[in-house]
């Protein structure tokens, strides 16, 4: 127990992703993208090599492909098929930004599934925000933004239905809200565009409605990754679609003042889509968060980075995982991969299959205390 998880084991959702979801992944860009012929050529050429090719070295003049390429190094015998499998999902996003020039024409390759994403919610979108001022509570806001977590464009395959209190593995929203009840600076690392961007926005300003939280920091991924992490531009292009809309525009308004009057931050650190694990987070990008009374981690991957990609026995105390950040964090996500931490043995829903653990039907939503609160 509590080794790196690899795609070695047949069988395991690593090794399923591998074979099964990147070639779909990579044959959906394909489709969906007017690529030049040589673009569209050198994708179907890395398509093809998984995942019985080679992992080939990344142009160095790219943002971590000296990381990346050292790695690939110092272990020649990496392939599709043993290596740490959050390294080769890492190396995957950063191969296609490669192939498609993201570094140069900024293009991002995956908009046409999260914009189909949001014009295929704009229903329930519009409902939320006619009921939002009837949400009094964290624990409930906490709850639908929890929600919007199901909507991971990478594993749309899965069928998800954590829609209830009883589906929370871990809830420690009433523990919480005695923290937001004192914040004034709060952090989100952002997971997914699209629906869930929304529901994140939506927490936003229940928060500045509802509380006395003063300035929200939104952290956005810098370069098309997972499919349908949150680049900046997403943000834009959600509020632009909702000012479509007469039902919708005056939550468009408000966005605006928010990051007009400062009161919303938002920032795209390189860091967040470098694929290395949160406790090796730069000093300067730590020192952002010295200051923040709560950052929620949204999602899968933000977890996976916190406490390490590993084969963790499922009551390892999560805080002892994430000592060394610097302040309160509120993790916040629906179950969509083998990594879990933090929970009572009595709480396991089966001891014997581990499907529960990335079927999408459980939540978690865990509050780790910073070693300098004090408690």
């Amino acid at each position: 127990m509590n080794d790196q998880i690899t795609t070695a084991k047949e069988g395991s959702f690593a090794r399923f992703t591998i074979e099964k979801r990147v070639p779909s992944i990579l044959s959906d860009l394909v489709s969906h993208n007017r690529f030049s012929s040589a673009v569209e050529f050198s994708l179907k050429a890395f398509m093809e090599s998984v995942p019985a090719g080679s992992l080939t070295t990344l142009d160095t003049s790219y943002p971590f492909s000296a990381g990346i390429n050292a790695s690939l190094e110092n272990h020649c015998d990496y392939n599709w098929l043993n290596a740490p499998f959050l390294f080769l999902e890492n190396y995957l996003y950063h191969k296609i930004a490669e192939i498609c020039g993201f570094f140069s024409n900024r293009h991002d390759y995956f908009l046409y599934k999260k914009e189909a994403d949001i014009r295929g919610g704009r229903e329930k979108i519009s409902r939320e925000l006619q009921r939002i001022n009837s949400i009094h509570s964290f624990p409930e806001i906490s709850l639908l933004n929890l929600m919007g977590n199901r909507a991971d464009l990478s594993q749309s395959s899965l069928s998800y239905s954590a829609d209830s209190k009883s589906e929370l593995l871990i809830d420690h929203r009433e523990q919480a809200t005695d923290i937001i009840a004192e914040s004034r600076q709060v952090h989100i690392v952002l997971d997914n565009a699209g629906e869930e961007l929304f529901y994140d926005l939506l927490m936003v300003y229940w928060f500045f409605k509802n509380t006395g939280i003063r300035k929200i920091h939104l952290h956005f991924k810098q370069l098309p990754y997972f499919v349908s992490d949150a680049l900046i531009s997403d943000y834009r292009h959600l509020l632009k679609i909702l000012s479509e809309d007469k039902t919708t525009e005056w939550f468009v308004r408000d966005m605006n003042r928010f990051e007009e009057e400062e009161m919303l931050v938002l920032s795209d650190n390189p860091y967040w889509s470098s694929g290395e694990l949160y406790s090796q987070i730069p000093e300067r990008l730590a020192g952002e968060f010295s200051d923040a009374d709560l950052v929620i981690f949204k999602g899968d991957l933000n977890y996976r980075r916190l406490v390490g990609d590993n084969d963790w026995k499922w009551d390892t105390e999560t805080a002892s995982l994430v000592n060394y950040f610097p302040s309160d964090i509120l993790i916040s996500r629906i179950l969509k991969c083998e990594v879990m931490t933090g929970l009572d043995q009595e709480a396991v829903p089966d001891r014997n299959k581990t499907e529960w653990m990335f079927s999408g039907n459980y939540g978690q939503l865990e509050l780790v205390r910073s070693h300098n609160s004090g408690l």
